[in-house]
């Protein structure tokens, strides 16, 4: 699947396109951050931000089929929450689209506990 269509599955262009056009970002906004291999071709991407005072947010975090299980999506779910946690985050939250979702196991992983069957939350310190 290309990374497009995963980054669209998440959210959508249009979204992406004017978040990154947002001079100096919207409140909370922290932006994207991008993975690619040694080619240049993006493997990863993942937002997040501080939408509330001590709560960052991973809004979107997506890997390429090919890339999955190389570290991928755990360098930049660390990269996301360094930068929210210098924004003053003591806690993190992702929201999945569904209870069964794929990445619920990355998530639990990443010591993630559930708050509800789709929203997870976890200390960051």
């Amino acid at each position: 699947m290309p990374m497009r269509r995963l980054i669209s599955a998440q959210c959508a262009l249009p979204r992406i396109r004017a978040e990154i056009e947002i001079p100096g970002g919207a409140p909370g906004w922290l932006g994207w951050l991008v993975a690619t291999d040694a080619e240049g071709t993006v493997v990863g991407v993942a937002a997040g931000g501080v939408p509330v005072p001590g709560e960052g947010e991973v809004y979107a975090l997506a890997v390429a089929d090919g890339s999955r299980r190389r570290g991928v999506g755990t360098t930049l779910l660390a990269a996301a929450t360094d930068r929210m946690r210098s924004y003053g985050a003591q806690e993190q939250r992702v929201e999945l689209p569904a209870e069964t979702d794929p990445a619920l196991p990355f998530y639990t992983r990443m010591g993630f506990d559930s708050l509800s069957p789709t929203r997870w939350s976890r200390p960051i310190f």
